[in-house]
């Protein structure tokens, strides 16, 4: 019953995610309403008013604060969290976390992760138009075609931070305790998918995350995930219309799935490398300090 319970702990972070984001989005949501009522000329009714209301909620600026509220939030309780179970969030640490062959790697991943994601997209709306065409309208009423600062700031710098804190920090680090890693690292990616609430940014955050879980437990630490999904969404956010030339055509559209695989296989192999280097100075450092004392 013990090993059960701690199984479902794992689950808890995804929960607790989802309980910030209403805690966040109520206060918000009830600001909004009451601009709108402020707002309202005297003659309006109350169909006027809601429908005010509810264009604001559609509104990019409202996703916008909402997001970035939500992310903050994130990032102070799970990051109190990671530091205080796992003590390792040292942010004068994180130089050492690095060395050339990982950032080597991680230079690598960024585009051939894109490509072979592309890939996975376009085979899931494949199989469901549907699921495509509702992303596109989720997107395009959100206003998230167009790069707001505000949007720019969560997309590419806070919810990185935020969900690799969540879903590689404190989920994978617990189920890596009570499962085989491809268990844990299967969790966490599908927890990861399931939290963006749509089939097509679903399956692809599920693929990628399955990379950023595998990266987290190579190097043993979250800032080379984090590093790794802000490039990533900073590539998807300003260069995703033009890295694919000519995809319509069958010789570009196999290049540039050989291509993404070969990058993305070049990647893992140079951050292994890198992280595979910092461990044997890990290990030689404790045996160096153990043999002092």
């Amino acid at each position: 019953m013990k090993k059960i319970g701690r199984i479902l702990f794992c689950f808890l972070p995804f929960l607790l995610a989802y309980a910030i984001q209403i805690l966040v989005s109520i206060p918000i949501t009830g600001i909004v309403f009451l601009d709108a009522i402020m707002k309202a000329p005297q003659n309006s009714n109350f169909w006027d008013m809601y429908m005010d209301f509810a264009e604001s909620l559609m509104n990019q600026n409202f996703t916008s604060v909402v997001s970035l509220f939500y992310s903050a939030s994130v990032v102070i309780v799970f990051g109190f969290w990671y530091q205080k179970k796992f003590h390792a969030l040292d942010m004068g640490s994180i130089p050492s976390h690095f060395n050339p062959m990982i950032l080597l790697g991680l230079l690598l991943l960024v585009p051939g992760l894109q490509y072979v994601t592309s890939y996975v997209v376009s085979l899931t709306a494949a199989i469901h138009p549907q699921w495509l065409e509702r992303y596109e309208s989720l997107v395009e009423t959100a206003g998230l075609t167009d790069a707001s600062l505000l949007l720019v700031i969560y997309a590419v710098i806070i919810g990185p931070i935020c969900e690799e804190l969540i879903y590689r920090g404190v989920t994978l680090a617990y189920a890596e305790k009570e499962m085989p890693f491809f268990l844990a690292n299967f969790l966490q990616a599908f927890l990861f998918g399931v939290y963006h609430l749509n089939v097509i940014q679903g399956v692809y955050a599920f693929f990628i995350g399955l990379f950023f879980g595998y990266i987290f437990h190579k190097t043993k630490s979250i800032f080379p995930t984090m590093l790794l999904h802000i490039c990533f969404n900073c590539w998807g956010l300003f260069a995703n219309e033009n890295f694919m030339y000519k995809s319509d055509t069958p010789f570009f559209f196999l290049f540039w799935f050989v291509l993404g695989v070969v990058l993305t296989v070049l990647g893992l192999l140079s951050v292994k490398k890198g992280a595979d280097i910092l461990n044997r100075k890990a290990e030689a450092k404790v045996f160096t300090n153990s043999s002092d004392i």
